[in-house]
């Protein structure tokens, strides 16, 4: 499942940079987003469909309609990581922090800052298309039957016979006549018939189901040290 890692940087030429380092990182160049100078809303309704609290990208979208670049990463899950870390090697601020910067070099100040940086882990979700297909395939296997075939035969016998007619019964064995004897026999006939033995359908069914996403987040801290250095006197 796809997620999205989003960054906030001070311009644009930082944002170029961190597209060329993420795309050489293994990134989809047409998977990464580029938004500047752009208007609230159409920044609010791209990263509330990425997952984030509408409050949250409320602040993002303010910001970006007065400056800075903002970076959105469509990865896998398992690349999630790594877009973050190499995110990281550039200076990824806060809309709060951006805003800050801006005031602080319109008045000409100079400051030097550490920042105290804490991970949100922002999980989103995206819909994929996955199912069933029926698919019918005819193939063709040979089925032996036997069956049970009356045959009927005629055959002919001639027997020798030496016996004398009398002279009345040879005027009545003398004539012509035919004498038949039919026989039958039964042939196999093969028809076919097509019976429906299985029917097959597909049923979709909704629902909703939990999933508990978890991941690694990291903070960094500001520890504040006095600095005390004494110099090294020497004596003449």
């Amino acid at each position: 499942m796809p997620t999205s890692v989003i960054g906030l940087f001070e311009d644009q030429d930082t944002a170029r940079k961190v597209v060329d380092a993420l795309t050489k990182a293994g990134c989809n160049e047409d998977a990464v987003e580029t938004w500047s100078d752009t208007g609230a809303d159409d920044v609010v309704e791209r990263l509330v469909e990425a997952g984030y609290d509408e409050d949250k990208a409320r602040r993002y979208g303010e910001v970006l309609e007065k400056r800075g670049a903002l970076i959105v990463a469509e990865v896998d899950d398992d690349k999630a990581d790594a877009a973050l870390e190499t995110m990281r090697k550039f200076e990824v601020l806060t809309p709060e922090a951006l805003l800050e910067r801006s005031g602080n070099q319109q008045q000409g100040e100079q400051t030097e800052k550490a920042q105290v940086i804490e991970e949100e882990l922002e999980v989103g979700k995206t819909a994929t298309t996955s199912g069933k297909r029926l698919k019918t395939k005819v193939s063709e296997r040979e089925v032996q039957e036997t069956v049970a075939l009356k045959e009927e035969k005629v055959d002919v016998e001639r027997n020798q016979v030496g016996r004398t007619l009398k002279p009345e019964d040879a005027d009545k064995a003398f004539g012509e006549r035919t004498v038949e004897v039919t026989a039958t026999t039964e042939k196999p006939v093969v028809s076919k018939q097509a019976q429906v033995v299985e029917e097959v359908a597909l049923t979709k069914q909704s629902g909703q189901r939990e999933e508990t996403v978890s991941g690694n987040v990291r903070r960094q801290d500001v520890k504040v040290e006095e600095v005390d250095r004494k110099s090294d006197s020497s004596k003449s």
